[in-house]
């Protein structure tokens, strides 16, 4: 393996990590403002939808910042955006149109979280009050455009690579589905992680997780749940990830091999991505959720797993786009 070969580095490999967890964050956001729970769980539902939406954008612009600096020349950026337009129409390119679309997710989606700021509580009188009727009556359109872009900001984020035939690894239909589920992945556990700093009640049992609402754990265990799903979504995902390879008699069959046992990013990918970011958080959440459904249990469990779960889990969303991106690097077409 010719490893000097290898362009992309760690800015490249965060900003698919970070603008995935953007865009699940806020697609998280947009369905629970679409179809979240009413009635005793409606406070609860939107704290979730909030924290999704002011989680959304930022990471993304970071990302982007991340992205600009691996082109060496960061200036060379605005080239992508002062070229001719119809220049850029006629002779389409995966970075050249995603440089367009990056900037109009971020911008929807800062006005998407600009609607959920208490306006109210920051503006007294009638001009607060108005801002916030305005935010109210913007806040479900703003989601229905925003579900589906921040979807598409996710497979984006694997179209970046498929558009590059000569990296088999990343040449593959399989490869969107698996950045779209982790990209789920990581934005809910990004929103359970802050909202968990944020209200986790002093004095504690045991260490064990209290909280002052009486709809948290109802709406925890919910929340853990889809967790897990999503985890299992993605064991599965990676599984016709690599046996899609494995069918076939090209270069994909060669390329893969470098994440089975005895390949160069082995480690990486059943260590890191496996078994920490994936089948560890299964284990141990599906343990306090068994026990509640189960037994009967109330949904509690110690802090340090409380935080630690959806740590993991961001660790393997970053350990797994590790892994693809050097993976597709170290390996290329060998030919039929």
């Amino acid at each position: 393996m010719e490893h000097h070969l290898i362009m992309w580095h760690w800015p490249m490999i965060v900003y698919l990590f970070l603008a995935g967890l953007g865009a699940g964050a806020m697609a998280v956001s947009g369905i629970v403002v679409l179809w979240g729970p009413t009635g005793e769980f409606r406070h609860r539902a939107a704290l979730i939808a909030r924290l999704g939406a002011f989680i959304g954008p930022l990471p993304v612009i970071i990302g982007t910042g991340l992205l600009i600096y691996e082109l060496g020349r960061p200036f060379r950026a605005l080239n992508l955006f002062t070229s001719n337009f119809w220049f850029m129409v006629l002779n389409p390119s995966p970075m050249n149109w995603g440089s367009w679309f990056i900037l109009l997710f971020c911008v929807v989606a800062t006005i998407y979280a600009l609607t959920f700021i208490p306006w109210k509580a920051l503006l007294s009188g009638e001009r607060g009050e108005r801002l916030e009727a305005r935010s109210e009556r913007l806040r479900a359109p703003m989601a229905t455009v925003c579900v589906p872009l921040a979807i598409a900001m996710a497979i984006y984020t694997a179209i970046l690579l498929a558009a590059v035939p000569a990296r088999p690894l990343w040449h593959t239909p399989v490869l969107w589905l698996l950045f779209t589920v982790s990209a789920f992945s990581t934005g809910l556990s990004a929103i359970i992680l802050v909202q968990r700093f944020m209200f986790r009640k002093p004095g504690a049992v045991r260490g064990a997780v209290r909280r002052e609402d009486p709809a948290f754990r109802v709406t925890e265990y919910y929340l853990v749940s889809m967790k897990v799903l999503l985890i299992i979504a993605e064991l599965v995902v990676i599984g016709l990830f690599i046996m899609f390879a494995h069918m076939t008699i090209n270069s994909a069959n060669f390329a893969v091999r470098t994440l089975l046992p005895g390949g160069e990013m082995a480690t990486a990918f059943w260590l890191g991505v496996i078994l920490v970011g994936l089948l560890l958080p299964a284990f141990i959440e599906g343990f306090y959720l068994l026990r509640t459904a189960v037994l009967g249990h109330e949904f509690e469990w110690p802090y340090v797993i409380n935080v630690s779960a959806p740590i993991a889990i961001l660790f393997g969303g970053l350990m797994l786009r590790y892994v693809i991106v050097v993976g597709g690097q170290i390996t290329g077409p060998i030919g039929i």
